[in-house]
């Protein structure tokens, strides 16, 4: 009697377990992505980026008044080196990760809010079978950096435009 019992139960344990594995082989895994070139956007019109640059120009204006050369030489070669970088990012598939530093804190309640396992640029997604749901997250991150209108019309031209090739974005930030 008691074998028949812990055989009923193992029996029962199996067939629930065999039952919540294809249950959860049928759930898809979703996975956040984001337009890298929206979120760049926001953040070069952001009031922090435009902090950030006026610090530079202050501290290039103090090293000048110095005459502390080889600060002045770091600030110089600092501006053309962010605007090529600023460049891949907005217009082509460059990635974000110095941006993305900035909010990596306000990412998990973005996922926890969209109920997805993973955050990332959709440029870096090469493949996904059918048990992955990808989910457009671009918005809400955007929005980490409080745009004003002027900002959310120029991500809505963004994102119905393709990514300019990266190999096309001159490293010559004259061009």
């Amino acid at each position: 009697m008691k074998k028949n019992m812990l055989l009923s139960i193992f029996c029962f344990l199996l067939l629930t377990s065999c039952l919540s594995y294809t249950q959860q082989e049928n759930a898809k895994l979703r996975i956040g992505t984001f337009d890298s070139r929206c979120i760049a956007v926001a953040y070069a019109r952001s009031p922090e980026f435009m902090k950030e640059m006026e610090d530079i120009r202050t501290k290039h204006a103090k090293a000048k008044e110095e005459d502390n050369k080889e600060l002045l030489k770091e600030l110089e070669q600092l501006g053309p080196t962010k605007q090529v970088l600023m460049h891949q990012q907005g217009f082509s598939t460059g990635s974000i990760l110095n941006i993305m530093e900035k909010v990596k804190d306000k990412l998990p309640s973005i996922a926890k809010e969209n109920n997805v396992k993973l955050i990332a640029s959709k440029w870096e997604v090469m493949f996904a079978d059918e048990f992955i749901e990808l989910v457009d997250i671009t918005d809400q991150v955007v929005n980490l950096f409080n745009p004003d209108e002027a900002t959310r019309k120029i991500i809505g031209e963004i994102k119905v435009m393709d990514p300019v090739p990266i190999e096309q974005i001159s490293i010559n930030p004259m061009d």
